[in-house]
């Protein structure tokens, strides 16, 4: 279980001093599923982010003398993780795919039978998540972070190595193409909610 009464920040501390394996599962345990989701939002393909996910926490171990104390350690995290997505999508010289219903069950899990209302929600998000896809990888992953893992412009210029200004532009961009995907749909409405990113 999860214990919160100590910060990332403290666990990496002591997984880089004494190597305790506790620190380390209490740091795998928190970051598993949004680092997966994270990669899955870059690369497109469940299976090699789940494989870049564990090559991430693996750089966790043998990198933990690189960390620097006090820094967030979410930065450093997502910059290791960033850097492997990277480099996979360079080696790979992969296209993000069109279609994104895997990422659609991954967020919210298969779609159980529904209403109609239900179904109009499973469209809307079908429709964010092509939009998203369609995105180029720089703004995408800005976005990403910013409205779906909730992080800040500071730690997100730290993590793509940018200026805070450089990602601020890049959120707007992303957001403006989204609406204009959006209204070059027939009706098709711009989504708003608890996924909206904060201003």
């Amino acid at each position: 279980m999860d214990d919160r009464s100590h910060s990332d920040e403290d666990l990496m501390l002591r997984l880089q001093r004494r190597r305790d394996e506790d620190a380390f599962n209490l740091l795998f345990a928190r970051y598993r599923i949004p680092i997966t989701s994270y990669l899955y939002r870059l690369v497109g393909n469940r299976a090699e982010a789940e494989s870049l996910a564990q090559e991430t926490f693996l750089r966790v171990l043998q990198k933990a003398d690189h960390y620097d104390y006090p820094k967030r350690f979410s930065t450093w995290f997502y910059t290791i993780a960033r850097n492997l997505a990277t480099d996979f999508l360079k080696k790979k010289r992969a296209v993000v795919p069109d279609d994104f219903q895997a990422l659609s069950e991954s967020v919210l899990g298969p779609a159980p039978p529904a209403a109609e209302k239900e179904v109009a929600s499973q469209e809307e998000l079908d429709q964010l998540t092509r939009a998203l896809g369609d995105l180029p990888i720089p703004y995408r992953e800005v976005v990403v972070l910013r409205a779906l893992q909730q992080l800040s412009y500071r730690e997100i210029a730290a993590i793509v190595g940018c200026p805070e200004s450089t990602a601020r532009s890049r959120m707007d961009y992303g957001l403006e193409y989204l609406r204009k995907y959006y209204r070059r749909r027939e009706g098709g409405k711009i989504p708003t909610g608890p996924n909206e990113p904060p201003t």
